[in-house]
């Protein structure tokens, strides 16, 4: 009667350890692509010239790798736009941003 209930904890166990090995992989997978991500985006939109005027906001949310990965990670936790529409003109002025946000 017990080897019945210590097969079932095996299982659950086992289960669980899949699913952390899974979690694994996927957070490793989601960091390696908001790191390749940031590198496109900290070259590009992270070094605006100083007469634009989202200079600031850029240089701030995209100006190196380090920020540029938390920028992209909280976009991608809870997409809150309103800090981007609430910049004049960012999305006209850099169009490869608004692309890149949308894909």
């Amino acid at each position: 009667r017990i080897v019945r209930y210590l097969k079932q904890l095996y299982m659950l166990a086992y289960g669980f350890s899949e699913a952390a090995q899974a979690i694994v992989w996927v957070t490793t997978f989601a960091i390696f692509i908001l790191y390749v991500c940031s590198v496109v985006i900290a070259r590009t939109v992270g070094a605006p010239a100083e007469d634009d005027q989202n200079y600031v906001f850029l240089r701030q949310h995209f100006g190196g790798i380090f920020p540029s990965m938390l920028t992209l990670f909280m976009i991608m936790a809870q997409p809150d736009l309103e800090r981007f529409k609430a910049q004049k003109d960012l999305f006209t002025d850099h169009p490869g941003l608004c692309g890149f946000l949308v894909v």
